[in-house]
Parts: C-alpha cells; sequence; structure tokens
C-alpha cells in the first residue's frame, strides 16, 4: 500500500513539473518594441527626445536591438538651433539621449514618418518588408509595446505629412488580434486628447491595453523649458512615465502601478495654479496585473529608490508652446532689437490664428442646416467617423496641413 502510494505521489509530481514551469519561466514568446515621435521641427524637439530616452531605458533594460523599431523625423540632432550638434538631452543639462549609451536607430525617418507606415510597421506588412524595411514579425506568443508621442486632436494624431484616424488604429489592433500577431500588447500614447483615440472604440476582448495621457477633449503638456535651447525637452506623460521607470525594480513593479504614478503625478503646480491632465486607461485591464518588465525588459540595472519625485521645469499646453516660447524670449532678450524680433513674430502667430479662427467661422456659416454656433462653441459626441475621417483627410489635403496648422497656427 505504502508503494502505491509513493508511485501515485511521483506520478503526480512528474505531471505537475509542466504546470510549474509555466508559472515559474518567462513568456515563452518575443516581446517587440515600436516607438513613434510622429512630430517634427525645433519646437517639438521633446517629442523626438522622449523617444530617443525611452529607447535608451529600454535598451538598458533587456531589450535586444532587433525586436526595437523607432520611427522619428529626426530632424533635431543636427538642427541649425542646436548649439551641440549631434546631442539631444530630455531633461535640463541631462545627459544625451541620441547615442549615449547606445545610438538610436534610422529605421524610418523624414518623409517615412507616416501614419501608413506606422500602421504597416505594427502588423508587419509584407510590401513594406520587401523594400528593405523593419516591421514586427511577431506571432502569437509575442507581447508588443508601442509608444506613441505628438499632437493630437478629437480621434486623430497628426504626423507630419499625415493623421492617424482612431477608426484606422482600432481596426488594425482587432485584425492584428484576428491574425494572432500577439499574446497582448500594451499601448502608451502621449497626446492632446489622447483619450479619444480609444474611447468607446477599444474592444475588451483582444488583449489590448491602453494608456493615453489624457482625457478625451483634454489638452496635454510639454515641460521641460531650457532658456538655452529655447524649446521644450519632453513632454509630461513622458516625464512622468520614464522617471518611474528608472526608478523602480520593472520585475517586480506591475503595469497598474505605473499607471497610478503616471495618473497621480499628472497633477502639478505652476505659478502657485493647479494644472492637471488626466490619464487615462482602456481595453483589457486585467493586462495591467503583469508586470512592466514583460514589456520594457527584465534586465535589473541601477537605480536610485530613495531620490525624490523629480519636479519638471516649464510646463506649457502643447498647443500653446509656441506663444509661450515667445513670451519667454521676449523677456529674456537684453537688446531692444532682438525683444521687438520676437514681439513681431508672437503678434505674426497670433494674427495667423486670428485669421484662421475666421476662415473657419466663415466656412461653418455658409453650411445649409447647421446651427453655426453650436458647430464652432459646443462639443458635439462624434457619430459619423467616417464622414469625420474624409473631412479631416479633405481639410489636410486641400486646406490646411494640420501638422503644419498644429505648429504655426493652432
Amino acid at each position: 500500500m505504502k508503494v502505491i502510494v509513493v508511485f501515485s505521489l511521483l506520478l503526480l509530481a512528474v505531471n505537475a513539473v509542466p504546470f510549474l514551469n509555466k508559472l515559474i519561466e518567462p513568456h515563452p514568446g518575443k516581446t517587440w518594441i515600436v516607438l513613434c515621435a510622429s512630430a517634427d521641427t525645433w519646437i517639438n524637439y521633446g517629442m523626438q527626445a522622449d523617444v530617443y530616452h525611452a529607447y535608451q531605458v529600454i535598451r538598458k533594460h533587456g531589450i535586444p536591438d532587433e525586436n526595437i523599431i523607432v520611427m522619428h523625423y529626426d530632424d533635431i540632432a543636427y538642427h541649425k538651433q542646436n548649439p551641440t550638434p549631434g546631442v539631444v538631452i530630455n531633461r535640463i543639462d541631462g545627459p544625451d539621449v541620441y547615442k549615449t549609451p547606445y545610438e538610436v536607430p534610422k529605421h524610418y525617418t523624414k518623409d517615412e514618418v507616416t501614419p501608413e507606415n506606422f500602421l504597416a510597421v505594427l502588423k508587419g506588412d509584407v510590401d513594406l518588408e520587401k523594400q528593405g524595411k523593419k516591421v514586427v514579425k511577431s506571432g502569437p506568443n509575442d507581447r508588443i509595446f508601442v509608444y506613441l508621442d505628438d499632437h493630437g486632436a478629437e480621434e486623430t494624431v497628426m504626423f507630419p505629412r499625415g493623421v492617424l484616424h482612431a477608426i484606422e488604429l482600432n481596426a488594425v489592433l482587432k485584425k492584428m488580434h484576428m491574425d494572432n500577431k500577439y499574446s497582448e500588447l500594451v499601448f502608451y500614447l502621449a497626446a492632446c486628447e489622447a483619450g479619444s483615440m480609444f474611447d468607446k472604440l477599444l474592444p475588451t476582448n483582444i488583449n489590448v491595453y491602453a494608456v493615453t495621457a489624457t482625457l478625451p477633449g483634454e489638452l496635454g503638456w510639454k515641460c521641460e523649458h531650457d532658456k538655452n535651447l529655447q524649446t521644450y525637452l519632453g513632454v509630461y506623460f513622458a516625464y512622468n512615465w520614464l522617471y518611474d521607470s528608472e526608478h523602480n525594480d520593472l520585475t517586480k513593479e506591475q503595469i497598474s502601478t505605473q499607471y497610478q504614478y503616471i495618473k497621480e503625478h499628472n497633477n502639478f503646480t505652476m505659478d502657485g495654479e493647479l494644472l492637471f491632465q488626466h490619464a487615462q486607461q482602456y481595453g483589457n485591464l486585467s493586462i495591467a496585473k503583469q508586470h512592466v518588465s514583460t514589456y520594457m525588459g527584465d534586465k535589473q540595472v541601477q537605480f536610485n529608490t530613495n531620490s525624490l519625485p523629480n519636479k519638471p521645469a516649464g510646463m506649457a499646453p502643447a498647443r500653446d508652446a509656441p506663444i509661450y516660447l515667445l513670451r519667454h524670449q521676449i523677456e529674456q532678450a537684453n537688446d531692444m532689437n532682438e525683444k521687438q524680433k520676437y514681439v513681431t513674430e508672437l503678434e505674426g502667430l497670433l494674427s495667423r490664428r486670428k485669421l484662421m479662427d475666421k476662415q473657419i467661422a466663415e466656412y461653418v456659416n455658409e453650411l445649409p442646416a447647421i446651427d453655426a454656433n453650436i458647430a464652432l462653441n459646443g462639443k458635439l459626441e462624434l457619430n459619423n467617423r467616417e464622414c469625420y475621417r474624409k473631412l479631416v483627410d479633405t481639410f489636410n489635403d486641400m486646406c490646411y496641413v494640420l501638422g503644419q496648422v498644429k505648429i504655426h497656427t493652432l
């Protein structure tokens, strides 16, 4: 009888080994990373710097370079306004994040940074790969982490020469799930009105978890105003995300904990006034129970848990950053000719904004069966997304390039 009992226990133990291994062993698939700054020009310095910093953090945490794809316009490292050519920083007096310790790859730069290429990269487009471009070659056991950083509006994210629409992004995510392109996918989005890209659109049953910097309809903030570079070095969402990732053990921190850190630190005080943006989460929230290392690397790196949370310098609403910068330059200028130059630039910027407001109002007033006051000043729920997509694309093609309007006019 004892022999039978012992044999039964041994048999049970042998059968339990595969199950225990599943609990102990790491995820069997790969981790793929897509980092995209879909912004250009010096005024948007910080958006590309965020992506460069994210690349350094993820590489340090052990994600191999062959699993990372980076999209960036790449026009700030050697920009004429950069006093240290080839160096990009993401914090005031901070280290170079463009080449140190890892050189940021140039998988997609300049005119290759388009919404079409961004979506093609995610879904592992065969035609793009045949052109020699790098795409996500993921399978059913793989995880994907995506970070996108740019300006946004209602269900749109701006690219230098195009617009990424919420309906297109979510359609690609659904198709990827249907085609078994991933086990789980985590998407961090930093943009104004970022929540509108997923709110009421991202299903909860396709194993996608999304974190956004802002609510639908809410503006985001730039931070780290550098008086020497005369620009903002980052956006506030990335500031908090990357700070948390560099000061915690990612193998022990859950994604939900990182989300709560970002959410809590989205409130800040500037000039005695409480300002805020509200981080949101969408999709399959159970994914947030996993550790951050599952998507950003599990290599142990040196971090300091005793340091106090850093406070960013110089905040500005993302869409008003050009105005804030010109005001700073006016205040800093000692030479009267230089001061007048910046005053003239500010007057020109505000004048162009008024002109565009006037043109939009005239257009809306000419539309039949439309209450112009509600259309211009109200907040209506979007209920015909296909029509809206066509309107935005037509406006972008025929009127103003939104990727440029966001800088000079809006």
